[in-house]
C-alpha cells in the first residue's frame, strides 16, 4: 500500500481509539484492578498480563482477569463495579499521551478535520483521561462503552460517533491499535490506520496502514504532500 490513503478519498473525519493509540494507560488500569483483586483475595495482575487484556471494556478486562487466576467469572460484575470506582479516582495518575498524538490532534483540529474517540472506556472516564492529557479542546465527539451504542467490535458505537461528527463512514479514518479496532472498522466500512506502540500485536492485523509515528499522520492521510 503506498504511503497515503487514496487521496480521491481524502478525510473528513478522523476517530481515534484511546487506550493503545492515544493513551498508554496500563498503569492505572493495573492499579486499579490489583485493589479489587486484593479485595476478592486473589492476588493481583503485572503490568504485562493487564496489557494482554487491554481493548474490551471494563466487563472483558474483569472477565480476563478471573481467567487467569482460574477464579469464579460469576465475580466478574461486582468486581467490575467495583474496578470502575477505583479506577474513577485516578483515571490519569500514571497515564501518558503516545509522544506527538496530542500536537497531531489538535493540528488535525486547527485544519478543520473533525476529530472523534471512539472506545470501550467509559465516557465519564475517558473525558477525565482526554482533560488530563490535553486532548479535550480538541475532541468534538466522544462515544464510550457506556453511551448506549453498546461495545466494539459492534459497528455502532464507531457509526454513532461519525454520525455526532456530521460524517460519513465513506469520508472517515479510524485509528486504532487492537483487532478490536480493525474488526469494528471493517464492519463500519470504515479505513483504518494501526499504531503498532499499543496492546495489539500489529503483525497479526491487516489494516490499511501503519502509523508508526504519529507526525506522519497528516501524510498518511493525503492532507500534505510528502517532502
Amino acid at each position: 500500500m503506498s504511503p497515503a490513503l487514496s487521496r480521491a478519498r481524502l478525510p473528513h473525519a478522523v476517530v481515534f481509539d484511546l487506550d493503545g493509540t492515544l493513551v498508554d494507560s496500563v498503569a492505572d488500569v493495573a492499579a486499579a484492578l490489583a485493589g479489587v483483586l486484593r479485595e476478592a483475595g486473589i492476588h493481583p495482575l503485572s503490568e504485562d498480563e493487564v496489557r494482554g487484556l487491554m481493548g474490551h471494556g471494563a466487563p472483558g478486562l474483569l472477565r480476563g482477569a478471573l481467567r487467569l487466576r482460574r477464579c469464579d467469572a460469576t465475580e466478574a460484575a461486582w468486581m467490575t463495579r467495583r474496578f470502575l470506582d477505583r479506577y474513577a479516582a485516578a483515571p490519569a495518575a500514571h497515564s501518558t499521551a503516545y509522544p506527538g498524538a496530542v500536537e497531531t490532534v489538535a493540528a488535525l483540529a486547527a485544519a478543520g478535520i473533525p476529530i472523534g474517540i471512539c472506545t470501550n472506556k467509559a465516557a465519564w472516564t475517558a473525558r477525565a483521561v482526554l482533560r488530563a492529557l490535553g486532548f479535550a479542546p480538541h475532541v468534538g465527539a466522544l462515544v464510550g462503552g457506556d453511551s448506549g451504542h453498546g461495545m466494539k467490535p459492534d459497528p455502532a458505537p464507531l457509526l454513532a460517533c461519525i454520525a455526532e461528527l456530521g460524517a460519513t463512514p465513506e469520508d472517515t479514518v479510524y485509528v486504532g491499535d487492537h483487532h478490536v479496532d480493525i474488526t469494528t472498522a471493517r464492519a463500519a466500512g470504515v479505513r483504518v490506520l494501526a499504531v503498532p506502540f499499543g496492546y495489539g500485536d500489529v503483525a497479526m492485523l491487516e489494516p490499511d496502514g501503519i502509523l508508526a509515528d504519529y507526525a506522519a499522520l497528516p501524510e498518511m492521510l493525503g492532507l500534505v504532500e510528502a517532502g
